[in-house]
């Protein structure tokens, strides 16, 4: 977590956890993340990668936008960020089912699904 923080940093990004009732996670237009605390490590971890997708991209909630492409632009660069072509294949190998795939990279199973999706030329698979 405290590499992604500080990729997060990079990007002008701070971080910071409250308890944000049944709320994974948010992103403030200044560039503050706010963490739910009450959340597993992973989901944390996820959630902090989807929400700089969605300050990579530019995504303004203050005006009018398409909120499903803003939420598949930001799933597509979180699954990039925390899962690896390499990884990828080896956890597969291991066992193909998604949720066990998700629990070997230790990200969601949501993150595996959208990075099975993403296009062909972004992903390196390996065929059996």
């Amino acid at each position: 977590m405290d590499d992604l923080i500080s990729q997060a940093a990079s990007l002008g990004l701070r971080v910071m956890w409250r308890d944000l009732g049944r709320r994974n996670g948010e992103l403030t237009s200044g560039g503050l993340v706010r963490l739910n605390p009450r959340k597993p490590a992973i989901v944390q971890r996820c959630t902090l990668a989807h929400e700089m997708g969605h300050w990579w991209h530019g995504h303004d909630w203050t005006r009018d936008h398409d909120q499903l492409r803003d939420e598949r632009q930001a799933d597509a660069y979180a699954a990039r960020l925390l899962i690896s072509p390499a990884e990828y294949a080896l956890a597969e190998r291991l066992n193909p089912h998604p949720g066990a795939i998700a629990k070997e990279l230790e990200v969601t199973r949501h993150l595996v699904e959208v990075w099975q999706r993403l296009p062909a030329p972004t992903i390196q698979r390996r065929i059996v």
